[in-house]
């Protein structure tokens, strides 16, 4: 969903739907807002700021891995049904898990199959090597007992039984050459040249809107920092460390498990979620209170239909029919919808009042050797990633 949350520096995507719920404060306009926060905020620069634009080359690499997705696309996944599976093969597999004869939640594949790869899939320790020398088709138990320390009161330390089926060995895939043929059958471009100038032009597109918000976002970050704030409305602020914390707290009861529980699977104690939530609502309050002081400053408003116009937006990304059901379900306020347009317009005010200045010479060489480093990394990487449901069965975290 396209709508501004208060904050991604929480504890990233367990609290983001949280905080896209926030916004049940104290129901107030825009204008009481910006009469309120203005007292407290002495304005930086925000006309004329200085800038060194984003320009994001296209590279060859960047079309080449748009080639290689092509060809992933078209490659076809062959099934051996005779092979006897050894380590190091990839295995589709289903599995039901039990303890003490009862299914446990979240331990089956339902019957829609997984793919693992034996000897490097994550399970629990010698899972895959109970499936080592079946075959297609056999039916079988594996056998294991989960980590004491595995994360889940109801599984910590069992024994369990995972009623096991494999499906097919992952056998070799058909791998289509790159060449205008399979151009012409897998795209709307006849030939790899015009595929590749029409996905370079595309990726330039993509790189230049990217920039584009990249220094909008540089500059507006600019002038909250060259803002001052004396003093935070404390009941605002309050109001919405407690929406945080009570979200989350919902959260983990939902999934039978007190808070400090929940937040443990995330690696932090209970202070110190609740240090960076205030934090985090501290951050996001002081940009409101500078953005709206300068709204207030340049007569800057949110229009009736402005508001509806968003509205509207935003049902028609969450798939919803009703505006009531929308505020219910993320927490909205109508002061909320109008904030958000004063914001983009803010943002483009800074923008277009903005001064380009050129890099120096020193700025492009460290952002080169950025560059590279990224790429470097970029082709180190690799997907090590395995499922189970809902993690079960495998002693890591995805």
């Amino acid at each position: 969903m396209k709508f501004r949350k208060i904050s991604a520096v929480l504890v990233g995507a367990m609290v983001l739907s949280a905080l896209a719920g926030c916004g049940k404060t104290e129901e107030a306009s825009i204008e009481e807002k910006q009469n309120k926060y203005a007292q407290y905020v002495t304005l930086g620069t925000y006309k004329g700021v200085e800038y060194t634009p984003e320009h994001t080359e296209v590279t060859d690499d960047d079309v080449q891995r748009v080639i290689d997705t092509l060809v992933s696309q078209n490659t076809i996944e062959n099934k051996d049904y005779k092979k006897v599976a050894t380590i190091g093969d990839a295995v589709n597999i289903d599995y039901v898990g039990s303890i003490d004869g009862t299914e446990f939640e979240g331990g089956s594949t339902q019957g829609m199959g997984t793919q693992i790869t034996l000897g490097s899939s994550g399970y629990i320790d010698n899972f895959d090597d109970q499936i080592v020398g079946h075959k297609p088709g056999d039916s079988f138990d594996v056998k294991v007992t989960f980590p004491k320390d595995y994360g889940k009161d109801e599984l910590n330390g069992k024994a369990a039984v995972f009623a096991t089926k494999l499906n097919y060995v992952v056998a070799s895939p058909t791998v289509p050459e790159y060449n205008d043929v399979l151009v012409a059958s897998a795209t709307d471009y006849k030939t790899t040249k015009e595929f590749e100038k029409a996905k370079r032009e595309e990726l330039e597109k993509n790189n230049a809107e990217s920039d584009l918000e990249a220094d909008k976002s540089g500059l507006i970050q600019k002038v909250i920092e060259s803002s001052e704030v004396s003093e935070y409305p404390e009941q605002e602020v309050n109001e919405r460390i407690d929406s945080l914390i009570s979200n989350v707290t919902e959260s983990a009861e939902s999934n039978g498990i007190d808070l400090g529980t929940y937040l443990s699977y995330y690696g932090m104690d209970e202070e110190g979620f609740k240090e960076q939530v205030k934090t985090s609502v501290e951050t996001y309050i002081r940009e409101k209170m500078i953005v709206l002081t300068i709204a207030d400053k340049e007569n800057i408003t949110a229009a009736d239909d402005e508001v509806e116009a968003k509205k509207q937006e935003l049902l028609d990304q969450t798939g919803m029919t009703d505006i009531e059901q929308l505020k219910a379900a993320y927490g909205y306020t109508d002061e909320d919808f109008s904030y958000e347009i004063i914001y983009k317009k803010i943002v483009d005010l800074v923008y277009n009042n903005a001064v380009q200045v050129e890099a120096s010479a020193t700025d492009k060489d460290a952002d080169s050797k950025d560059a590279a480093s990224d790429d470097a990394a970029s082709d180190d990487k690799k997907d090590t990633d395995s499922e189970m449901v809902d993690d079960y069965g495998t002693t890591e975290e995805k």
